[in-house]
């Protein structure tokens, strides 16, 4: 059964350590099970069975966009692949711009993060990007929910906010990480689920109340439209496996889950399935 990861996160080499040192102390001693770099990354994944993994770069500054993107552009083949970064408040003609160099780069999509990146998804001045993206057919995977680093605080997406931009923007290839809200689940199930968009696992079933929840969700969304994720450094990978095979899902929904949904969202090689 192959394993595609569409949520990992590593760090350049010279600042991999310091990296993660910092989040750990900002997601209040949340324990790592990397060391934040590409190589060990993919060591520890190779190690636990999985074929190919998903790096999902957070971009906090303007200046940050055209380096990381031309960092992960220059190891983005198989088995370690990357979306881009943008950085929503830099002027819009910038991050327009960055959006085509993120296409013409072969980079497989984008990745945003509301919370450390302070903006709301439904704001009438990123229109024009949202329109870019699926112009470029290039997909857009969120941080969805609460952050473990900014507990107590308003989220700065909802559930429904999703919902929202997928009915107003049909044609972009929405992801929302986290089981489409970190901790906000009993949202999700009400207002998320089954919207014409994808969800990821990463970081969601071990920090659930009611463990029945995970799997509620998957079957309201539908499995077709679920991705299989870590959140690397922040999930053991075999553990984040057995959340999903200690599911009641049938095998074909696994593989559905664990590969073959992101095989057709990101083109994965072929030969594996």
């Amino acid at each position: 059964m192959p394993i595609f990861d569409a949520h990992t996160h590593v760090f350049p080499e010279k600042v991999h350590a310091r990296a993660v040192e910092v989040l750990i102390q900002k997601s209040h001693g949340l324990p790592a099970f990397t060391d934040g770099s590409l190589q060990d990354q993919e060591r520890k994944a190779l190690g636990a069975g999985y074929d190919g993994w998903l790096n999902c770069p957070v971009v906090t500054s303007a200046r940050q966009m055209t380096s990381v993107n031309d960092w992960v552009a220059s190891w983005n083949r198989w088995p370690h692949l990357s979306l881009g970064g943008l950085f929503p408040n830099a002027p819009m003609e910038e991050v327009l711009a960055e959006a085509r160099r993120i296409r013409s780069l072969g980079l497989l999509g984008v990745k945003f993060h509301p919370e450390y990146q302070e903006f709301n998804i439904l704001e009438e001045r990123l229109a024009p990007l949202w329109e870019l993206l699926a112009d470029l057919k290039l997909p857009a995977l969120f941080h969805a929910g609460s952050d473990i680093g900014f507990l107590g605080a308003t989220p700065h997406s909802r559930p429904a906010d999703f919902a929202r931009l997928a009915e107003r923007f049909p044609n972009l290839t929405i992801i929302c990480a986290h089981l489409g809200g970190w901790r906000n689940w009993d949202q999700v199930e009400q207002d998320l689920a089954g919207a014409p968009l994808y969800l990821d696992t990463s970081f969601s079933r071990g920090w659930m109340t009611d463990q029945e929840q995970f799997e509620r969700i998957i079957r309201k969304h539908g499995t077709h439209r679920v991705l299989f994720g870590t959140d690397s450094p922040w999930s053991p990978l075999p553990q984040a496996l057995q959340e999903i095979h200690q599911t009641s899902l049938s095998p074909q929904e696994k593989q559905a889950i664990l590969f073959h949904n992101a095989a057709q969202l990101f083109s994965l090689p072929k030969g594996l399935a």
